[in-house]
């Protein structure tokens, strides 16, 4: 439990210190306190999920990834305000990503894949799982725009 406890701590430090950056984007956030929350900040307009993961690159794979059970929190949230978007931002060792939730399907391509993982948690794996979303969807966080 003890490697969850950390990987929760840092979590909220780099959430902290990523929401003036967000704030420039999205206007006026509120970080939910919740550490389990679906998505890490919310206004009237956007939630946005922040992902810290200063060990990899980007297209250091084909995708990068985040829990599933977010995905489905957005569809839910989206029948009851479809004018609501959503968000999910990479902090990465090379820089800050970004991708707007989507249909898994443009026409016939995929956008992303879903796939069961086991997650290591330093004292156990945890099967998870998880939303992988191609490269090519996902943008460079200061060259997208609303």
């Amino acid at each position: 439990m003890t490697y969850i406890r950390d990987d929760l701590k840092q979590g909220k430090r780099a959430e902290s210190k990523v929401q003036k950056t967000l704030e420039d984007m999205f206007g006026k956030l509120t970080q939910d306190p919740d550490p389990y929350a679906s998505f890490d900040f919310y206004n009237d307009k956007y939630l946005v999920e922040h992902k810290q993961r200063t060990n990899t690159t980007f297209k250091k794979y084909d995708s990068l990834m985040f829990e599933y059970h977010k995905y489905q929190t957005y569809l839910e949230r989206r029948k009851e305000n479809p004018r609501l978007r959503f968000f999910i931002v990479w902090s990465l060792k090379d820089g800050r990503y970004i991708w707007e939730f989507q249909d898994q399907f443009r026409g016939d391509e995929a956008v992303f894949y879903t796939a069961n993982m086991k997650i290591d948690r330093g004292d156990h794996l945890q099967k998870s799982e998880v939303v992988k979303v191609f490269n090519e969807e996902i943008s460079k966080f200061n060259e997208f725009y609303l």
